[in-house]
């Protein structure tokens, strides 16, 4: 990180070919398509807000027929100078799996895949410090937490069943906004998986309301968090505990299941990240 990016490397795809043409999560329909104009503008207001905050963008190129490549978060799992690739579980989200894996081995990563399974990348797994909480129940499988654990060496591996499909991804209900503070929205999680993550972090829960317009869908920059807009009970919330709130209407791309971290992956964590 230079003082000129503060927050680092964070990879973004633009939302040239973004569209709902299949269905894989209860927010998509075909018939209530993103209009696409209304999406650019969303995107690069997410683009700009970044930047302003001292993001330093990376980006991977459009697709045309990959129309849920703009989810960067899903690409795979980054620490140091490893990556994860993710392996989708749907196969109309597949065609993405070699686009994300050349780009990281044309910038020097190394490049692995859980051997067996299903894992969506940071939608699925998120660190708070050295911690890594690892959702399962729709999109990832459980049983890749092990191989995951052994390559990253996570202080803990704390896992995390979700129990509602319309919070299919655990980047959709639960973000770490520090090494020992999250936000999450508990009718996402089983009980007991809530019993467990509270033994490891403090879990601040949001409204219904906020949680339904993906407030949990953040990009955490230090005490600065750029979220979706229309979200005030959670800002107050945050506000509280010194934070700094920046709203983004990013509701055509709700229309695909994702908002602001679906949006983003962060490129630099741990030490040893190539310079790209």
């Amino acid at each position: 990180m230079t003082t000129m990016f503060p927050h680092g490397r964070w990879l973004l795809c633009p939302s040239t070919y973004f569209d709902v043409t299949y269905e894989i999560n209860p927010w998509m329909s075909i018939q209530r398509s993103p209009m696409p104009v209304a999406a650019n503008q969303q995107w690069r207001m997410l683009h700009h807000t970044l930047i302003r905050l001292g993001v330093d963008v990376r980006y991977v190129d459009p697709v045309q027929g990959l129309p849920d490549l703009v989810f960067t978060a899903n690409a795979g799992l980054v620490k140091g100078k490893q990556v994860i690739i993710s392996r989708f579980r749907y196969p109309e989200r597949k065609g993405e799996e070699p686009v994300f894996s050349k780009w990281f081995s044309d910038r020097g990563f190394e490049i692995h895949q859980v051997t067996k399974g299903d894992f969506e990348g940071e939608g699925d797994a998120l660190f708070a410090g050295e911690k890594l909480f690892g959702g399962y129940g729709f999109r990832s499988d459980q049983s890749v937490y092990d191989e995951i654990a052994k390559l990253f060496q996570p202080s803990e591996m704390i896992l995390c069943e979700m129990v509602n499909p319309r919070f299919y991804h655990l980047d959709t209900c639960f973000c770490p906004i520090s090494d020992s503070a999250a936000l999450f929205h508990r009718d996402a999680f089983a009980p007991e998986s809530i019993t467990r993550m509270e033994k490891h972090i403090e879990l601040i829960e949001v409204p219904k309301d906020d949680a339904e317009r993906f407030v949990c869908n953040a990009v955490v920059l230090g005490s600065d968090i750029v979220m979706p807009s229309g979200c005030d009970k959670t800002y107050d919330l945050l506000r509280k505990r010194g934070i700094t709130c920046h709203g983004v209407e990013l509701n055509e791309f709700l229309k695909g299941g994702g908002s602001a971290k679906c949006l983003s992956l962060k490129l630099e964590r741990g030490l040893g990240t190539p310079d790209f």
